[in-house]
């Protein structure tokens, strides 16, 4: 299975902001137990509550896909 890689344009390396972290502040904003919130968070996310729910879960983040893995 080929995993995708998010690459970020000139734009958002140059600012430090991108599409991920728009993305997840939109979807913190989301109820607490909404399914699609967590699930992002869990896979996608950057910020402390994603760690948290990572460490959890037992996952690990890959930064090279940007996404979350179980443990090897």
């Amino acid at each position: 299975m080929k995993r995708k890689i998010i690459q970020f344009n000139r734009a958002e390396i140059q600012s430090g902001s991108h599409r991920v972290k728009h993305a997840e502040g939109l979807i913190l904003q989301l109820p607490e137990n909404h399914d699609g919130r967590n699930t992002w968070l869990l896979n996608f996310g950057t910020g402390q509550e994603s760690v948290k729910l990572r460490e959890k879960h037992s996952l690990v983040f890959d930064k090279r896909t940007r996404s979350a893995e179980t443990r090897t």
